[in-house]
């Protein structure tokens, strides 16, 4: 990759859990940092920290969005764009030339759909893991709900219980059902007909153990760094409150292989359930920072840093894993004064 100077940055979504870390590292690293949210300026605590800040309109209202977005972009001279949700890069990252010239500092296209896609980074995962030949990694068998009378299909899925059933393309958690009874299945079986959304459901036998993500950075000459938590406490929506960041190197060198499988650049996040044997169980790839991403900056790892060095075409230093320390970690609120 060619050498790029990357410096005015606009992070999108400033008041969601990567957020802090995120400008914190950019502005270690001099940049000019500009943040966008949905919410006003008042009610976020990070528009004190960035250097200019812009309500935006929802993200699902595309045509608004990347209109005001896109004046943003030409008034701040912005050079390079970091979204911190799925939905947005869902957006940004499915037409790259309507960003006026900014580049995008995550996946998009093609690598973006392979990485999102439940089916296809599953595909990924099993070819790295067939690769390695290690049998401590492994994919959850998936099924898409079958096409049948909703009798038929509740007969299906109650006879593979306990399970969980996600969207394809799901965010965040974002419309999991857990189901361990078949009072649980007809709620959730209710649900998806009223929203006429059950055709784009995927099954998953449930794999009970702690999830485990890894923040795994790759550069453009292709090579990795990875850092793994185990997650204690995590909020409904699928984030770390308490973790153990720890080493373990097969598990680094099979997430730097996905990344280098999938075509990733920066720093993305790989999900597994680790079960009481040791067996890690892939979930999901989330190809931008992860939630928790405070945690691997807190431990030595500098994921931000690495991230933008990899899109301005720079190698990752050699001495970096030197300085990780692995240990506990929570997170921690505090009150900040945002308007008087």
């Amino acid at each position: 990759m060619e050498t790029r100077e990357v410096r005015r940055i606009l992070v999108t979504a400033i008041g969601s859990f990567a957020a802090p870390a995120v400008i914190r590292e950019l502005k270690k690293e001099g940049c000019y940092v500009v943040g966008t949210d949905v919410n006003p300026a008042e009610l976020l605590s990070e528009s004190t920290e960035v250097q200019a800040f812009y309500q935006l309109p929802r993200c699902d209202a595309r045509e608004e969005y990347l209109q005001k977005l896109g004046a943003v972009i030409q008034r701040e001279q912005i050079d390079g764009i970091l979204p911190l949700t799925d939905a947005e890069l869902d957006v940004l990252g499915a037409d790259t030339e309507q960003l006026g010239g900014a580049l995008l500092l995550a996946p998009s296209g093609e690598l973006l759909q392979r990485a999102r896609h439940k089916k296809q980074s599953k595909e990924a995962a099993e070819a790295v893991f067939r690769r390695a030949g290690n049998e401590r990694f492994v994919t959850i068998p998936t099924f898409r709900m079958p096409h049948r009378t909703e009798e038929e299909r509740e007969q299906w899925l109650l006879r593979h219980m306990p399970l969980i059933l996600k969207p394809d393309n799901g965010r965040s958690s974002e419309g999991v059902f857990r189901i361990g009874n078949r009072e649980a299945l007809t709620r959730a079986l209710l649900e998806l007909r009223m929203l006429g959304r059950a055709e784009g459901y995927l099954a998953q036998p449930f794999i009970s153990g702690r999830v485990v993500c890894v923040d795994t950075i790759r550069d453009s000459a292709g090579h990795t760094l990875a850092l793994a938590r185990e997650e204690y406490i995590r909020t409904p929506r699928g984030a770390g409150l308490s973790v153990q960041v720890f080493r373990d190197s097969e598990l680094e060198a099979i997430c730097g292989a996905l990344a280098a499988e999938l075509g990733v650049i920066g720093c993305v996040n790989f999900e597994f359930i680790k079960d009481a044997g040791g067996k890690y169980h892939f979930l999901e790839c989330n190809p931008r920072f992860s939630g928790g991403i405070g945690f691997s900056e807190r431990a030595g790892l500098p994921a931000v840093r690495l991230h933008l060095g990899a899109w301005r075409g720079e190698s990752i230093p050699e001495d970096i894993t030197e300085r990780i320390t692995p240990g506990w970690q929570v997170k921690k609120y505090i009150e900040v004064v945002t308007k008087e």
